[in-house]
């Protein structure tokens, strides 16, 4: 796998509109193409592919790898600008540069919440369990000394991070950098997909307690793929994601409970 597969904290690259572009809406359809690209750019700005200080690529060429004309996706370059999280900066060194972090809010959160039901959501953690034990099976057997340290680097900033949005896309970009460190491009795609969906429910305020426990899940899953025990580190990661979506499901639950004593 080239190299740009397998930095995702480097520059903007054509590989990480390539992996913008595999979002997919998990909703209602969007009414046009505009909104999917929308959707596409801020779900990518949410889970780390396109970073805060990096500039995009010429429209034309983001507009090709988007698969829409250029005059849809500056309507979306155009939202995107009104809600914060792109710039554009004329003269020398000029173009659309990604400016902020997507804010954790409790009230999406629980909109998010409540607009799934209990068993989409637990094929989603399903999948996500799933998807996750593949990842670090093969990162056990394929990945070398470079994709350890990549590893260690994203777990760090999850380690050190101390606002919602940056555990968030932190722990985001770990995960999918598992499908990187498997140097599997379909696998990296389903976790980027997986993950664009499930992220929007997590770290709130019922998860910061937690990542004391998943700094230390995290260090010991990359200690078992350096040292190559597939098994264990596949059995660990699945059971990392069912405690986490064990925490999802109680949320909905909960929120649930509440709507129906409030109807009463």
């Amino acid at each position: 796998m080239e190299k740009a597969a397998r930095d995702l904290g480097g520059s903007v690259s054509l590989r990480a509109l390539d992996m913008a572009a595999q979002v997919r809406p998990h909703g209602p359809e969007s009414s046009g193409r505009a909104d999917q690209v929308t959707h596409q750019l801020e779900s990518a700005i949410g889970l780390g592919l396109l970073a805060p200080g990096e500039r995009l690529p010429p429209e034309s060429v983001m507009a090709d790898h988007l698969g829409v004309s250029p005059l849809t996706l500056r309507q979306s370059l155009a939202v995107l600008r009104s809600k914060g999280l792109l710039e554009t900066r004329r003269g020398r060194g000029g173009g659309s540069y990604v400016t902020g972090f997507l804010p954790v809010r409790e009230a999406e959160i629980e909109r998010e919440l409540l607009s799934r039901t209990s068993d989409g959501l637990r094929d989603l953690i399903d999948l996500a369990a799933s998807a996750a034990g593949s990842a670090a099976r093969l990162a056990s057997l394929r990945s070398d000394e470079q994709d350890h340290r990549r590893l260690r680097s994203l777990a760090g900033r999850f380690a050190s991070a101390s606002e919602p949005q940056m555990l968030r896309q932190a722990d985001a970009r770990l995960h999918i950098g598992l499908g990187v460190a498997a140097q599997s491009r379909r696998l990296t795609t389903l976790l980027i997909q997986i993950h664009a969906e499930l992220s929007p429910l997590t770290w709130g305020e019922a998860w910061m307690d937690r990542q004391s426990t998943a700094v230390k899940e995290h260090e010991a899953l990359i200690d078992l793929i350096g040292q190559g025990d597939a098994r264990a580190a596949e059995d660990l990661a699945v059971a990392h994601f069912e405690r986490e979506g064990a925490l999802v499901i109680d949320q909905h639950l909960g929120l649930l409970t509440s709507q129906l004593e409030d109807s009463r």
